[in-house]
């Protein structure tokens, strides 16, 4: 019996953890953005139609989080999508997965085989995940990426599931190219930091599912709290690698960052066609 993970002669595939758990505070969206869908029931929009959330945005036609999806469906690596949401965004979610949400021709993300709730945080986000695909039994590599970076090229992936392969984790990065300081509250520079060893860290973060599931776990027993998943490993003591990032390769994070996001991916331009590294 091929285990869940494996493909063709065995060669592994990837599992993806999608997560979207917060509300986009800091963005301040749309709030109509997923106005007029239908859920898997054919109900209308659901009791957070009001709510801002920045991954429903439409970005050329299509709400981020469609874009960020359509990345992985297409990608011949990666088999198996967990998408973590809000639990008030569910619907949404099941109504995106499903073909049944409008002016999108009723196209289908085949690949999300879970969609579950998040947690208080995104590490509690990702844990929801990584339990959803425990439940499934799912081995090898396991990437965990932002709903709202939609406009990841293909390479970068290919060369996080290498990584991950080959050392057993991978985390995608670009170098600083600007001067670095560190200032005060009052905005008064207090030192220029050298940026020779200073990386900008993107998603997605990748690693063996056995190795985060455990960090995870011990993390939770230490009760640590940390930003991303590769800061969870290092405070166990892991080593981590970077692999290359890409420019374009960014997170929809403040409202000036829709304009970026629209000129990428217009004229029908996708991630898979932003080639060139950083």
């Amino acid at each position: 019996m091929t285990p869940p993970g494996a493909g063709a002669a065995g060669k592994e595939l990837a599992a993806v953890i999608v997560a979207c758990g917060g509300l986009g505070l800091r963005f301040g969206g749309s709030p109509s953005a997923g106005a007029g869908y239908r859920d898997e029931t054919g109900a209308g929009a659901d009791s957070d139609a009001g709510v801002d959330v920045k991954q429903f945005l439409n970005i050329t036609g299509r709400p981020v989080l469609a874009h960020t999806l359509a990345i992985f469906e297409r990608h011949p690596r990666v088999d198996f999508v967990v998408l973590v949401l809000p639990e008030e965004q569910l619907g949404k979610g099941r109504a995106l997965a499903g073909g049944l949400w409008p002016d999108q021709g009723g196209q289908v993300f085949s690949k999300v085989r879970c969609i579950v709730a998040g947690g208080r945080d995104r590490q509690g986000s990702v844990a929801n995940g990584l339990a959803a695909l425990a439940g499934e039994r799912r081995q090898g590599p396991v990437l965990i990426h932002d709903g709202v970076r939609p406009c990841t090229p293909d390479q970068v992936i290919d060369r996080v599931i290498d990584g991950v392969l080959l050392n057993g984790n991978a985390i995608p990065a670009i170098r600083l190219r600007d001067t670095v300081k560190r200032a005060g509250a009052d905005g008064v520079v207090l030192e220029t930091i050298d940026r020779r060893e200073l990386w900008q860290v993107q998603t997605p973060q990748g690693f063996r599912m056995e190795e985060l599931a455990e960090a995870y776990t011990e993390g939770r027993r230490r009760g640590l709290q940390v930003t991303d998943d590769a800061a969870l490993l290092e405070a166990l003591g892991r080593r981590v690698c970077i692999v290359d990032g890409h420019p374009a390769n960014i997170k929809l994070t403040w409202p000036e960052d829709v304009p970026l996001l629209e000129a990428l991916l217009s004229n029908g331009a996708s991630a898979s066609s932003l080639q060139g590294d950083a």
